[in-house]
């Protein structure tokens, strides 16, 4: 896997203060705010299925390796039925109605109206994804697909510059929790929200791009990137890195940044970042942007504060 649109690559900040989302927010609007901090504090997230024990990740990649079937169940393809080559991107499920993907992932379709979001999915090429495991085989239950419902975009979006590209998707439906479909934790505490603000910090990106051949990958691929800083004028809204050798490509926007943190009292993937826009020739050495999801969170907050379920 090597964002989306070129443009020219600004040497790759992270600089910002521990916030509070609850302090952040408009004070006509911290009860329903606080009401939906609670409700994805309380949901279980971030965890995987007990069908197949998490396995040790070795840094031992170089450009992109395939996922393990089971371990990405957050993981939302963004697809038209038919076109699924120049309309693609992922997203996070970060509660059963609700998916967080890069706003330029709506603009980039010509017919938004038809797209759809599967959930559970790992291989594009087969019905069932399997593994062996344990000297048996393993399989996650089939994907379940749904219709958008709103798009939610950021009202300060600009496409050009790939300033405030996140955007909130809500699905027709509430999306069945089952062993392959499982929201990610949001930065919700305050060394969470922090964490972006240290240079250098390790992140696992996930998608469906395309890979060091040029060629869409058919199943979730991984790599490990290290944030470094961001010049000429990106703030702290942005995550960087270095793309050389490692990198994000058009078919991954939108899809997460995620690392495996202390999330209250347990260790949890937590949703850090969010695939943006990079260099045209990915993996050749140009800088890679992502959403730096802590300092969006008050809006998040804000926007599912208007909706009654999650």
């Amino acid at each position: 896997m090597i964002g989306f649109f070129p443009i020219l690559c600004l040497a790759c900040v992270i600089c910002l203060n521990s916030i509070s989302q609850l302090e952040a927010v408009p004070q006509n609007g911290k009860v329903a705010v606080r009401r939906v901090y609670n409700q994805l504090r309380q949901q279980r997230c971030g965890d995987l299925s007990s069908l197949i024990p998490a396995k040790r990740l070795h840094r031992r990649i170089t450009g992109g390796r395939q996922s393990f079937l089971l371990s990405q169940p957050w993981m939302a393809y963004l697809y038209l039925p038919d076109d699924n080559e120049t309309c693609r991107c992922g997203g996070s499920l970060i509660s059963e109605r609700f998916v967080l993907t890069a706003a330029h992932c709506n603009r980039m379709c010509g017919r938004k109206d038809d797209l759809r979001v599967r959930l559970g999915e790992q291989d594009l090429n087969t019905e069932l994804d399997c593994t062996n495991f344990d000297y048996k085989r393993v399989c996650a239950p089939p994907v379940e697909e749904f219709t958008i419902e709103e798009w939610i975009i950021h009202e300060n979006f600009d496409r050009s510059s790939g300033w405030n590209d996140i955007a909130l998707i809500r699905l027709n439906r509430r999306a069945v929790l089952k062993n392959h479909i499982r929201p990610i934790c949001l930065p919700l505490s305050d060394d969470l929200l922090a964490r972006t603000s240290v240079i250098g910090e390790s992140y696992w990106a996930v998608g469906w791009g395309k890979d060091k051949d040029s060629a869409l990958a058919v199943t979730t691929m991984e790599v490990a990137i290290n944030t470094e800083e961001c010049l000429h004028g990106r703030d702290e809204t942005f995550l960087c890195a270095d793309g050389s050798h490692v990198d994000t490509c058009f078919g991954d926007s939108g899809g997460p940044l995620t690392w495996s943190v202390r999330y209250f009292g347990s260790v949890r993937a937590v949703l850090f970042g969010v695939v943006s826009v990079g260099s045209q020739e990915c993996g050749e050495g140009g800088c890679s942007y992502y959403m730096n999801v802590p300092t969006f969170m008050p809006w998040i907050l804000e926007k599912l504060s208007g909706y009654s379920d999650l």
